[in-house]
């Protein structure tokens, strides 16, 4: 899918695409499913969570967050209103502490926004969530 069909709202669900991570999995890591959206992409393995994060102009910069299953806690799904266009997930997670300034935040939860037409992404984002890692079906 190219960059115009992402950026109009389309996602692509599991089409290659994880090259900037790849070389970081074990042997027997087994990718779940992955969603690239404009410039980020979110990636659920048998171990955990990738949240890959493009940033600068060209978005050659790239930064990946790992979080273990066992880390990960709670979701939420927040739904785009008439003035928000964008659907929100966030992840709750232990021991993710981020400095901001001179005050440290315990415990922020993963937070994922993707533009409304790429909802029902957003809505197997969650289900995939609760199935494999809030309630290890797997």
């Amino acid at each position: 899918m190219g960059i115009i069909n992402r950026a109009i709202g389309n996602a692509d669900v599991n089409q290659g695409g994880l090259d900037r991570v790849e070389e970081y999995f074990f042997n027997d890591e087994q990718v779940i499913q992955h969603f690239q959206f404009i410039r980020d992409q979110v990636i659920l393995t048998n171990y955990g969570l990738y949240d890959v994060d493009r940033q600068g102009l060209t978005g050659k910069k790239t930064q990946v967050d790992f979080y273990p299953k066992h880390t990960i806690k709670m979701i939420s799904f927040e739904t785009a209103g008439h003035i928000d266009f964008d659907v929100e997930i966030k992840i709750g997670v232990e021991c993710n502490c981020v400095v901001k300034g001179d005050k440290v935040i315990p415990n922020k939860p993963i937070e994922i926004e993707v533009g409304r037409a790429q909802a029902e992404e957003a809505k197997e984002i969650v289900r995939l969530v609760k199935y494999y890692y809030l309630f290890d079906k797997q």
